[in-house]
């Protein structure tokens, strides 16, 4: 079974006529019993129908996961998961098309793999990505026990790839998400203040 990956878009500038554009899009996803809505369903238009955008190699070049789910969506953001990586692809597809409405919109992509064998950002404007990061599960380990006040280097050993006893395990275990979260923020943070300044 494929990892998840949880994302979330959000649209940090977009202009009237965007968001009207987007709301069109949305409208085209299909109810579905148990919450979930494919993607791919947005960009069906003209001659490519929901059967194609369901097949694994429509999704795999355009919206880049085998599979990808959305959750929750409105006009100022959207998220849900995808399988083994997040849907970049989909997004840089769904901002080109939005581009031609607001070629100044401002967007930013975080996602967290469930390990988290990976997690990062990216920042656009337009459909232009500006910068983005990500880091890994080892990094990961890095950034916690930095940032910790209660581990220290001699809780994980970099060698055996092991915590020194449960207790360490257990503090990372519960502060990572909110090591993770800053990160990306922080991240998205200092991009946007680089694009402000130009």
């Amino acid at each position: 079974m494929a990892n998840h990956v949880r994302f979330n878009l959000t649209f940090h500038k977009i202009n009237d006529a965007a968001k009207e554009k987007l709301n069109e899009m949305y409208q085209r996803i299909r109810s579905s019993t148990d919450g979930e809505a494919w993607f791919s369903d947005m960009f069906v238009e003209g001659d490519l129908t929901y059967e194609e955008t369901e097949q694994y190699s429509w999704t795999t070049e355009h919206i880049g996961p085998k599979w990808s789910y959305l959750e929750e969506f409105s006009e100022q953001d959207f998220y849900g998961y995808s399988a083994w990586s997040a849907p970049e692809e989909g997004v840089v597809k769904l901002l080109t098309i939005l581009s031609e409405f607001d070629p100044k919109i401002v967007s930013y992509l975080t996602y967290e793999d469930e390990g988290p064998n990976f997690y990062g950002a990216n920042v656009y404007e337009g459909d232009e990505l500006i910068d983005g990061f990500e880091e890994e599960y080892d990094e990961v380990i890095d950034r916690v026990i930095e940032d910790s006040e209660r581990l220290t280097k001699e809780s994980y050993d970099t060698d055996t790839e092991e915590w020194a006893d449960d207790e360490s395990r257990d503090i990372f275990d519960e502060e990572m998400w909110e090591v993770i979260n800053d990160a990306q923020l922080s991240f998205i943070h200092q991009t946007m203040e680089m694009l402000n300044e130009d």
